[in-house]
């Protein structure tokens, strides 16, 4: 059983990593309303991000970001609840927004590059492993905590989505053939998900054939390669991953 405050750093811990997804949508939203702030949908998308996080980051110990939300939540709000005769021209509220969002924006950059430095040094790494062959699972299970990871194993995609969704983690680092799944169908079916978008993904196979590994890359995972290359390897591989701002360039192992 998982202490209250063990499934609190849990939640945290998935809270921090999705800071950059928050930013992102953010700023997406605010330009879109500052290019058409006659639209009243375009409003409510941006209240809707902004009152959020005005509650669950104080919720989560990001004071800043939650001050800041609040700010800019109130200038919403104080737009919302005024009779439409006596708001002013769409751009005056533009005007007033500007100042409030780009603090916010800020205040979850600088969360971000908290955190992003706090990470090797306040937590250990922490990987699901999904490995169908019990003796390479307890082996590859056993050499990554050795050199200091936390690891949970699973032997297929049965358990993935509960598991990633109760133990947040860095990384994911999978075998390329599973029960009848493969590496490249596990990493599609994840890379579909926004949610997991910050988790790498790492194929760690028996197999040698590059075109192989190679599919693995096109569907998404960060990086392939061979067991035959050992723990050491493996980890480096991971942390590589983990630390990539941006994801997307796929190499070989």
């Amino acid at each position: 059983m998982i202490d209250s405050s063990q499934r609190f750093d849990d939640l945290r811990a998935r809270y921090a990593g999705s800071l950059k997804r928050k930013q992102q949508a953010l700023a997406v939203a605010w330009r879109e309303l500052a290019a058409a702030p006659g639209e009243d949908h375009l409003r409510r998308e941006l209240q809707l991000q902004i009152h959020r996080l005005a509650g669950s980051a104080l919720a989560y110990g990001y004071e800043r970001i939650g001050e800041s939300a609040r700010a800019a939540d109130i200038v919403l709000h104080d737009w919302d609840v005024q009779a439409p005769s006596l708001r002013g021209a769409p751009h005056e509220l533009i005007d007033r927004l500007d100042a409030p969002v780009h603090t916010l924006l800020g205040d979850l950059d600088a969360a971000i590059r908290d955190e992003a430095q706090r990470a090797p040094a306040d937590s250990n790494l922490r990987v699901l492993l999904i490995e169908d062959d019990p003796g390479q699972a307890v082996l590859i299970g056993a050499q990554l905590e050795a050199r200091g990871c936390v690891v949970r194993i699973e032997r297929g995609t049965d358990a993935l989505w509960q598991a990633l969704a109760l133990w947040p983690c860095h990384a994911v680092v999978l075998d390329y053939w599973l029960r009848g799944e493969t590496a490249a169908e596990i990493a599609a079916m994840l890379r579909r998900e926004s949610q997991f978008a910050h988790v790498a993904l790492v194929c760690f196979s028996i197999e040698r054939d590059e075109q192989v590994l190679r599919a693995a890359l096109d569907a998404g995972c960060d990086a392939a390669l061979g067991k035959a290359e050992g723990p050491d390897r493996l980890l480096a591989v991971v942390r590589e991953c983990v630390a990539r701002p941006d994801r997307s360039g796929k190499t070989l192992g």
